[in-house]
């Protein structure tokens, strides 16, 4: 009978990671299925008044307040077109607002838009976080009216308000001009796959590690 070597502790150790690692991709997928059942039953209920007391994604919510003269206009691709995300302010309370994603607008109807008033408006939506600047979104350029993200401090300090965390989605009929949002829930969930890599590294290691141990 062959010794155990400590090459062979070695083989065995990393197969046991990988396949804890492909067991734990498992783990999440269950979670992240029953996560993803649950926001849409919440998306099926009845909305809610809005108030500043709803701190969870994709709650249907129902908002009659006044907005802000201040439109935000966010680059944003719709199809393979460029085009623009058209954020409004509304109103909490004299000292906070919450942004109202009001839906993608065309880059040619983007002075029209600036027209446009949303008076006596009343803003059917779910509540979604809103989205950080990562490392490959350009900085904004307070010389032009387009943003390439939503930057909550430097718009804090020039609304002089402070902005409510989550953001409004609105999925009401708004102007003609601009192409509504869909109740959607967009959460990565690739962890099959990932589990699946996991296993089958294992699988090739193990293949390998007994191929070695008859070699040896």
């Amino acid at each position: 009978m062959s010794k155990i070597k400590s090459l062979d502790i070695l083989f065995i150790f990393f197969i046991f990671i990988v396949l804890c690692l492909g067991t734990w991709q498992i783990i999440r997928l269950y979670s992240k299925n029953i996560l993803i059942i649950n926001l849409e039953n919440n998306l099926k209920k009845s909305s809610v008044s809005f108030n500043e007391s709803i701190n969870k994604e994709y709650t249907k919510v129902s908002l009659n307040k006044k907005n802000l003269d201040s439109k935000l206009f966010l680059y944003h691709l719709h199809k393979g077109e460029i085009g623009f995300k058209v954020i409004i302010p509304y109103e909490v309370n004299n000292s906070q607002v919450v942004l109202v994603d009001k839906g993608w607008v065309k880059k040619d109807k983007i002075n029209l838009l600036k027209k446009t008033l949303f008076s006596n408006e009343v803003v059917e939506g779910y509540t979604k976080k809103i989205q950080k600047k990562n490392l490959f979104t350009p900085d904004n350029n307070i010389k032009e009216d387009f943003l390439y993200s939503v930057e909550i401090v430097s718009l804090q300090k020039s609304l002089n308000k402070n902005i409510y965390p989550l953001l409004i989605v609105q999925t009401s009929k708004t102007s003609k001009d601009i192409i509504p949002n869909n109740y959607e829930i967009r959460l990565s969930n690739n962890h099959l796959q990932y589990a699946i890599t996991w296993y089958a590294l294992a699988l090739v290691t193990i293949i390998f590690f007994l191929f070695y141990r008859k070699k040896a």
